[in-house]
């Protein structure tokens, strides 16, 4: 198992382009890592310039149910990916999944769903749940094997209203 960083556990080093990104459960984040997760949360268009990301940090990291998970840059350690992963005790849950622009297309972003999905499939829960915003949001939870939930609010593509909520069987 890999040794604890001052951040959190270092859960996984992943190979892309010969360079290792480091992902990591970031349980103490310091305010380097929150300005860091405001920037590219904003740069990713998931919250307004205007909106301070510390108070929906600060929840996920101290729930009992809820998990940060952060992409590293192997070489300056710059946060490059995000994710929060959590449950309600019935539905595992997908937030805050961004990755830095110039990173996007490289399958973090998949593989960092396939974490989450094992994380909540291995403490026994049977569905997964993310909460949608864009048609382009939309279009990668599909191909993932999401599924619209019946009954949701939704629009045409291209523009979906937020909280378009789709859904995932971990049974599978």
């Amino acid at each position: 198992m890999p040794a604890p960083s001052q951040s959190g556990l270092n859960i996984h080093e992943t190979a892309r382009g010969g360079a290792g990104i480091i992902l990591e459960q970031l349980k103490s984040p310091t305010s380097d890592d929150i300005a860091a997760i405001t920037t590219l949360w904003i740069a990713t268009r998931l919250i307004p310039a205007i909106r301070d990301a510390r108070q929906d940090i600060e929840n996920c990291v101290n729930s009992a149910h809820g998990s940060l998970i952060i992409a590293r840059h192997p070489q300056n350690h710059q946060i490059i990916a995000t994710m929060m992963t959590g449950h309600d005790n019935f539905y595992g849950w997908i937030h805050y999944l961004a990755i830095a622009p110039d990173i996007q297309n490289s399958g973090l972003g998949r593989e960092l769903v396939t974490l989450a999905e094992d994380i909540l499939r291995a403490i026994g829960l049977s569905e997964i749940r993310v909460t949608i915003e864009n048609a382009t949001a939309g279009d990668f939870y599909a191909k993932l094997g999401y599924d619209l939930i019946d009954g949701a609010p939704t629009q045409p593509t291209p523009v979906c209203r937020q909280n378009t909520i789709m859904r995932k069987s971990l049974d599978q």
